[in-house]
């Protein structure tokens, strides 16, 4: 179902993230600053024996700095109770004392096609986290050292690199089966208006995920490596 504007951001205002996670963690209090919201504990999405799982109350949003999970107090509850984004929304909601709204078609449908075009945008996300990794990213993984993004930070960001094929992207999808309207509604290929074939949007660039508040990734930037680049930044459109 669809959510009225207004209800995420007041069910995310009367819920405190460090409650929520502190059923599932045993803080380290030698580490944490209770009294500024800054929490830190062993993370519970792997195992380790150090505290790297950080929770910032004020903002509400957790990182690890083992495994670079992430997210916020729905998403932290979709990955530790197993449930969907809405059964996660009700089990917060229902804690807050907040009702939930009515079912609305119209805006569910709206709702749907959002989400859709926001998981091609985090599998393209995780697909250029992985093309960093690979031989041809060697060049931009050499750029982001100079500058000095280390390899945390590229992870912690999700930097990652779109290679120069005129169709690498495009073809990941079609291998995963994503029909490739939804790749390019999403802003991550374009149509030619002749009706030629459709292409990737980011080549042979740093590529680095634009986010909203709620954490997801709504677009992308791109960075030439190369100083000669005609164009050295590329942003894409907003979904």
């Amino acid at each position: 179902m669809s959510l009225p504007p207004g209800f995420l951001d007041e069910l995310r205002t009367r819920t405190s993230l460090s409650q929520v996670v502190g059923r599932k963690v045993v803080w380290d209090m030698k580490k944490s600053q209770q009294g500024k919201g800054d929490m830190w504990a062993p993370c519970p999405f792997h195992q380790e024996k150090t505290a790297s799982f950080h929770v910032d109350d004020k903002k509400g949003y957790y990182y690890c700095f083992g495994c670079h999970a992430k997210g916020d107090a729905i998403s932290f509850v979709r990955e530790t109770e197993n449930v969907s984004f809405m059964e996660a929304i009700e089990i917060l909601a229902r804690e807050a004392g907040m009702q939930m709204p009515a079912r609305d078609p119209k805006a569910q449908e709206k709702a749907d096609r959002r989400s859709q075009l926001v998981q091609v945008m985090e599998q393209a996300v995780q697909y250029f986290r992985l093309q960093l990794q690979t031989t041809q990213g060697a060049p931009a993984r050499d750029y982001l050292e100079r500058r000095g993004l280390k390899e945390e930070a590229q992870a912690r960001w999700d930097i990652g690199f779109a290679p120069a094929a005129r169709r690498a992207l495009l073809g990941h999808f079609k291998d995963k089966g994503v029909d490739e309207a939804l790749v390019v509604a999403a802003g991550l290929a374009i149509k030619p208006d002749d009706g030629g074939a459709a292409y990737d949007r980011f080549r042979g660039r740093i590529i680095f995920p634009i986010r909203d508040g709620r954490g997801r990734a709504i677009s992308l930037g791109g960075r030439a490596p190369d100083p000669k680049a005609r164009a050295k930044y590329l942003n894409g459109p907003e979904t």
